[in-house]
């Protein structure tokens, strides 16, 4: 079965594809003009799709590593090639219920982190020296949680977004591979010919008392070092849409939002540009992977993070959301993302922003505040 839903769990709406009618995959880069064109095809028939773009899926994008390849783990010896792009074909999607939320305080038997203290902070300061050196400004650093499920990826599913609930929630199957997605950042919304886009940088931990929460969101949106980190994203975006909207129209509609979630206050900001005409594949060469998962300048954040981080990302910091027959999509930052290899084992992925005065045990504890949202502390590596 390839259930496929989205739920905004904000707002109390929910959608299901329905009426399976196949899969459009790429394994290489040499695979893309293909299924651009298999997306498209679809399209004209009618088809809603949903989209699996992996973090990865961004060296195929960009030209300029295809002069210079994008370093990063090997592939395990034997593993068949993941797919980068993936997008099922329904016949429908339609507005249904959201899903009642499951009690299951116990649903995640396990959460383990794929990285030790002291490794993460050595990875900080090697970031900070190339911040040092003038080779960028700003690294987005990650590693994995290993989970293990003591109920079906559904009932997870449910059990996390019923107790953090956030706008861009989707749950996907696709054969033993499923996504959990409980993400509150928007990559990229297309509603006729204007493009929205929602980056969110700058991260401070929820709490119990209303003085010290109200304190830790006053503190978040005066943090001269989360605005700056959230303008330097927000101009890099600009220039990104500048490279497929119309001359003078990116506008920043909202500059260091707050925003209140179970687990953590979160900083955010709008762009919003015209792009009439746009193709899928346009769109994603000019815009993904989102630039508050990468760092800035982009490319030079992606070259770092390939060598730094010992693990692919997957899922994890690309996209999942849908597009429909008219052009028209919503796909968000894969954040807060569980992805399960099978009915009990996934990954679940956390990180920061990382800039020269970053302190390294306040980035550390930050990526377990994130990780809150797995309703049970992670075990060290």
């Amino acid at each position: 079965m390839n259930r496929c839903r989205f739920e905004n769990r904000l707002t109390g709406q929910a959608w299901e594809m329905r009426g399976f009618r196949g899969a459009v995959r790429a394994h290489a880069a040499s695979e893309l003009a293909a299924a651009f064109a298999e997306i498209e095809a679809a399209q004209k028939q009618g088809f809603w799709l949903a989209l699996l773009l992996d973090y990865e899926l961004g060296a195929w994008l960009e030209p300029a590593f295809q002069a210079q390849p994008l370093a990063g783990p090997a592939p395990a010896d034997g593993a068949p090639r993941r797919p980068r792009l993936t997008a099922l074909a329904y016949e429908h999607m339609d507005a249904v219920p959201v899903w009642p939320a499951v009690d299951a305080p116990a649903a995640l038997s396990r959460a383990r982190a794929g990285m030790e203290k002291q490794a993460h902070a050595d990875r900080i300061a090697d970031i900070r020296a190339a911040i040092a050196r003038g080779d960028l400004y700003q690294v987005n650093f990650t590693f994995p949680i290993a989970v293990e499920s003591a109920v079906p990826p559904e009932a997870l599913y449910r059990a996390i977004a019923g107790s953090h609930p956030a706008a861009h929630c989707a749950y996907i199957e696709d054969g033993a591979r499923r996504v959990l997605s409980f993400s509150p950042e928007l990559f990229l919304e297309r509603r006729g010919d204007v493009l929205t886009v929602r980056p969110m940088k700058g991260t401070a931990p929820r709490h119990a008392d209303p003085a010290l929460d109200e304190g830790a969101a006053a503190a978040l949106k005066n943090s001269e070092k989360n605005r700056a980190e959230n303008l330097m994203i927000v101009d890099l975006l600009r220039n990104d849409l500048g490279r497929i909207a119309t001359p003078g129209s990116v506008k920043v509609d909202a500059l260091f939002s707050l925003e209140r979630y179970p687990s953590v206050w979160t900083m955010t900001s709008t762009i919003t540009a015209r792009a009439p005409g746009a193709s899928l594949e346009q769109l994603l060469r000019a815009l993904f992977p989102c630039g508050s998962i990468t760092g800035a300048p982009k490319i030079a954040a992606m070259r770092m993070i390939g060598r730094l981080e010992a693990a692919e990302r997957g899922i994890y910091c690309g996209s999942v959301g849908w597009l429909a027959p008219d052009g028209d999509c919503s796909l968000n930052v894969a954040i807060r993302s569980i992805e399960m290899h099978n009915e009990r084992t996934g990954v679940f992925g956390v990180g920061g922003g990382i800039v020269h005065d970053s302190d390294p045990e306040q980035e550390w504890q930050e990526c377990h505040w994130k990780a809150r949202i797995l309703n049970r502390p992670s075990e060290p590596a």
